[in-house]
């Protein structure tokens, strides 16, 4: 009985050899798939986010791509894990891998895990091994599986391999993601980060300013596309007015800011579809809807100069962007395409002005020009909305030049005797008018003495005045000089009249 007990003993011992031989080899087959998981699944995600770049983050892409590499991972993991390690691995295939690693066993494994079943089934004492045998070989196969560490040291060097592989992979893929292309990132981002949209995801995009929006029929419509993420060197609004029609490109400008595109769409009849698309990235569809509201129909100015110009009125029929000197008063008579109740001017988004009505339904209403900026008209909707009746004119303030003053006579230096007389003739020319001539002049150097050539009521734009230096009165003599200059003055009386002097002179 002791010696069965013993032989049990042994048996069982041996029977955790094959389990820990078992439990290494699907270690390993865990490990390799680890492996081909990580390994292909950043592979795709790679290739995918490569792919992204290429096709510019578009939401269809993404949304592809992400389920690519769902199904690439759940692939990989069937393949990887679920197929190896369903199968099922006897005793015996256990004893044949453990001799195929470790040929000096020379199968005293199999040969044991075979006498023990042939023990374990046999029905009658005298049948089958004899039990003393079966022992003898146990302890033989349990001998030599000690020399392993109990099956510990199977599969050691290939269990090493395959985790240094997998760390491997990942500092590689780490390293590829930090210093590789911003790109890989940022597809990396969109791929996984599923719980974002896939318009969000994307790192491309296109702003567009005003989107979806209401206007009336007949009107102006200005559209901004601000690029954000990446550059380009033009951009194109695409339009159509029928729905399922085909696209328009219409070519949008560069504006002063960078990455950012301005264009017009002009007159708009019809209820429209748009959206922009700049290397290779599009903007989300926007509509604008057209409906019957008021518009400007007829725009006339009429501009009434500062007094100092000496300007008379003058009417711009059409009307649109303002170009004149400050202080300036601009009178508008506005025409709408249909009946409104009211209207107002927009000054530079801060500052607004009412229209007045007239007896015959035209509107109103003036402002002076302060600043440069812009303007544009809003009407009451049929509904006490603001409506956007015009599109936004330019005000450019017109600067009034300094005149400009000169000598026609005798424009040069000159020597003359003591005795003699110097003609001097001067031309003074301005914008909007000269307000004053002067001569000055000097002698030797010392106090200047004034002499008024202009200085009429009423400004001029053209001036020519002269004057006569008597050398005999001023007591000259030889090597003595007159030195002589002349300053004009405008009539600006806005920001001030500018003065211009004229080159000095000399009389030897």
């Amino acid at each position: 009985m002791a010696y069965e007990a013993n032989g049990s003993d042994r048996r069982t011992e041996l029977v955790d050899v094959i389990r820990r031989v078992r439990n290494r080899w699907r270690l390993k087959l865990a490990l390799r798939g680890v492996v081909i998981v990580v390994a292909g699944t950043l592979l795709a995600l790679l290739l995918s986010a490569s792919s992204l770049e290429a096709l510019r983050f578009s939401p269809t892409a993404i949304i592809s791509f992400r389920v690519i590499a769902l199904l690439v991972f759940a692939g990989l993991v069937y393949i990887g894990f679920f197929a190896p390690l369903r199968r099922r691995v006897t005793d015996t295939q256990v004893a044949l891998y453990l001799e195929e690693q470790d040929p000096t066993l020379e199968t005293a494994i199999l040969s044991a895990i075979e006498g023990s079943h042939h023990v374990a089934n046999a029905t009658h004492p005298d049948h089958g091994p004899s039990p003393h045998l079966v022992s003898k070989l146990v302890d033989q196969a349990i001998d030599k599986c000690r020399a392993l560490e109990g099956g510990l040291m199977v599969e050691r060097a290939n269990l090493r391999r395959q985790l240094l592989t997998l760390a491997g992979i990942s500092v590689a893929a780490g390293l590829l993601l930090t210093f590789g292309p911003a790109f890989l990132r940022s597809g990396m981002s969109a791929l996984l980060m599923v719980s974002r949209s896939a318009e969000a995801a994307s790192p491309y995009r296109i702003q567009v300013t005003p989107g979806t929006t209401t206007i009336p029929r007949g009107a102006d419509q200005s559209v901004r596309a601000t690029l954000s993420g990446f550059t380009a060197g033009e951009a194109t609004l695409m339009v159509r007015t029928e729905p399922g029609g085909q696209f328009e490109r219409v070519p949008l400008v560069a504006g002063a800011e960078p990455a950012v595109f301005d264009g017009m769409l002009f007159h708009v009849e019809k209820t429209a579809e748009y959206f922009v698309t700049a290397n290779g990235v599009e903007s989300p569809t926007f509509r604008i809807e057209v409906v019957d509201l008021p518009t400007v129909d007829r725009l006339v100015l009429e501009y009434r100069f500062p007094q100092y110009t000496g300007l008379e009125p003058r009417t711009v029929d059409p009307g649109g962007d303002i170009a004149t000197v400050k202080g300036t008063e601009v009178r508008l008579q506005i025409t709408a395409t249909m009946a409104t109740p009211g209207g107002r001017v927009l000054l530079n988004e801060n500052e607004s002005l009412p229209l007045t009505k007239n007896a015959d339904g035209t509107f109103a209403g003036s402002f002076t020009v302060s600043a440069q900026g812009f303007y544009k008209i809003e009407f009451d909707g049929p509904n006490g909305e603001k409506v956007n009746a015009s599109p936004k004119y330019v005000i450019d303030v017109l600067s009034d030049i300094a005149p400009s003053v000169r000598f026609n006579k005798p424009g040069r230096d000159t020597q003359a005797s003591p005795v003699e007389e110097v003609f001097a003739e001067v031309r003074a020319d301005d914008d909007f008018g000269v307000k004053s001539l002067q001569l000055f002049y000097s002698v030797n150097g010392g106090t200047e003495k004034t002499v008024t050539l202009f200085g009429g009521a009423r400004a001029l734009p053209e001036v020519t005045a002269t004057h006569t230096l008597y050398l005999e009165e001023m007591g000259l003599s030889a090597g003595d000089f007159v030195s002589y200059y002349a300053k004009a003055a405008d009539n600006d009386a806005v920001a001030g009249a500018k003065t211009t002097t004229s080159d000095i002179y000399f009389v030897q």
